[in-house]
């Protein structure tokens, strides 16, 4: 490609390379290849169901476990997404000239129906008032419509709260009587259920550099009161999506896009790139929860905290499955290994890692159980937008476990359709992993990245349609090479905020406004 002449001192501002940037070039130019399915994951045949001696049994692993634990939460960006619908709203209905009532049949406005219907139900419902009030607006003598367009004004605009320009995690999520939480404080009070270790809980979160000052502020406001509630002490860290993996973009012909001034346009290329970032952790085991999939506390107690028991147990599982690798592997290392030695780890990676390959010599057991596991909590499908589980055969002909989404697949072949479509469970990002191998040394995580599954999605920036290049997913391709275990899990663990209206569902509820 024919640079310009600030080009190159733009991409080392970036971390990126020439070689980089041709290679990601290739990708656009020749696509993904898609993932074979040969069938989804199911109860008793990829995906575990256990009962209640075997969760009480991995609970107590999980909790007499001497292993340093930390939580793992993505949370960068912001929450442009989950206002899109108000923003469409605040765009069209001032024009139109249906009713209300009308206006929200269409289509795309019908879930703000229910919308407008409970929004007084949302944690930050009451300084939307406040703030009206306090510009001279008379809310209660206001038509339903107007109500509506005011509320969402509020929100959204400069003269508002700005709520799409701020990080998810930092919105109001849930109300109590004393206060309102936010997802980020939520995220401290989940993790008082089952990731401390000797007083001390430790979390770590992906955010985004534009917002490090706010989390940090909301962090010393909320630190010292979380700790004196609860006695438990936080070891808290930030980090940021590395510049280095963020990717180009197309415009509609095909050429690089650039920005305003003519320079080459980086955007982070998805929660693939965090696998940096896990990369820098120093633990044993690490729990893995999205921001925005937390629920109200009030909730989950009178739940008897049935998805919270569930980290512990997954958390024993994979303890348990590690100690057997780790043991099979260092018998493996010995000069002499019995054929019964061999027989046993071929058993475990085919009955307990879900790894079917025809195993021609010890190096390549060893290969395939030398490592990072994963443990991975499933819900039934119940039609949610996303990943789900399923058997896959690999380019060296192995079928193994993986997490897959809808754009890996080719859609046009009709078995690989039907096989997507009688998936019956789906992935809420509920994962249990562990980083470091038999020797009590960290993995590479890089090396079990498989590049070739990433793909190009449609985006747009300013109004104009582009070409996007994703990295392969966190829990997808970026895990493609880890050795994978799912777990049913109840359906109180999938609680995702994708937009505004998921916060009047009941899991984001006080039990006494369900």
């Amino acid at each position: 490609m024919n640079f310009q002449s600030d080009d190159l001192s733009h991409l080392e501002d970036y971390h990126q390379s020439v070689q980089k940037i041709e290679k990601d070039l290739q990708h656009f130019k020749k696509g993904f290849p898609k993932l074979e399915i040969v069938k989804p994951a199911t109860l008793g045949d990829g995906i575990l169901h256990l009962d209640s001696k075997e969760k009480k049994e991995f609970i107590e692993v999980y909790e007499q476990s001497a292993l340093q634990v930390l939580k793992f939460v993505p949370a960068s960006g912001a929450a442009s997404r989950m206002f899109r619908s108000l923003h469409q709203f605040l765009d069209e209905y001032p024009d139109s000239n249906a009713s209300f009532e009308n206006f929200l049949e269409k289509d795309k406005f019908k879930d703000l129906k229910v919308f407008f219907d409970s929004v007084e139900h949302l944690a930050f419902y009451e300084d939307l008032i406040l703030a009206l009030k306090g510009r001279g607006v008379d809310f209660d003598e206001l038509s339903r419509g107007t109500k509506a367009y005011e509320l969402t004004k509020q929100m959204l605009t400069k003269e508002g709260f700005q709520m799409a320009d701020l990080p998810k995690g930092l919105i109001p999520f849930h109300k109590y009587p004393q206060e309102k939480l936010s997802a980020f404080e939520e995220h401290f009070y989940e993790a008082t259920n089952y990731a401390v270790k000797d007083g001390k809980a430790k979390l770590h979160f992906t955010i985004s550099s534009d917002h490090t000052g706010s989390f940090k502020n909301k962090l010393k406001d909320f630190q010292p009161k979380i700790e004196k509630e609860t006695g438990i002490s936080f070891e808290v860290e930030f980090s940021f999506q590395h510049a280095s993996t963020d990717t180009i973009c197309l415009d509609s012909k095909g050429k690089i896009f650039r920005d305003e001034d003519g320079k080459i346009l980086f955007r982070p290329a998805g929660h693939g790139a965090l696998v940096e970032n896990l990369n820098q952790l120093d633990a044993d085991i690490i729990f893995i929860k999205n921001i925005d999939n937390v629920a109200h506390q009030e909730p989950a107690l009178e739940a008897g905290q049935s998805s919270l028991e569930y980290k512990s147990v997954l958390a024993g599982l994979l303890i348990r499955l590690q100690d057997k690798a780790f043991s099979i592997l260092k018998n493996l290392e010995k000069e002499s290994v019995s054929e019964e030695t061999i027989e046993e780890a071929v058993t475990f990676l085919k009955n307990d890692l879900n790894i079917h390959v025809d195993f021609k010599n010890k190096e390549e057991i060893i290969y395939y159980l030398n490592r990072p596991i994963r443990v991975c909590g499933m819900v039934v499908n119940e039609g949610a937008p996303g990943g789900g589980p399923f058997w896959i055969k690999n380019e060296d002909d192995s079928i193994s476990l993986q997490i897959v989404e809808k754009s890996q697949v080719d859609l046009t072949q009709q078995d690989q359709k039907e096989k997507l479509e009688v998936s019956t469970h789906f992935n809420p990002v509920d994962i249990v992993c562990s980083l470091k191998n038999y020797k009590g040394e960290a993995f590479d995580l890089k090396q079990f990245v498989d590049a070739n599954k990433g793909f190009i999605a449609k985006k747009f920036v300013g109004g104009e349609a582009i070409k996007a290049l994703e990295l392969p997913g966190l829990w997808n391709g970026g895990m493609a090479f880890w050795n994978t275990v799912f777990v049913e899990v109840p359906a109180e663990s999938f609680n995702p905020v994708k937009t505004v209206v998921d916060l009047l569902k009941p899991g984001h509820q006080p039990k006494t406004d369900v």
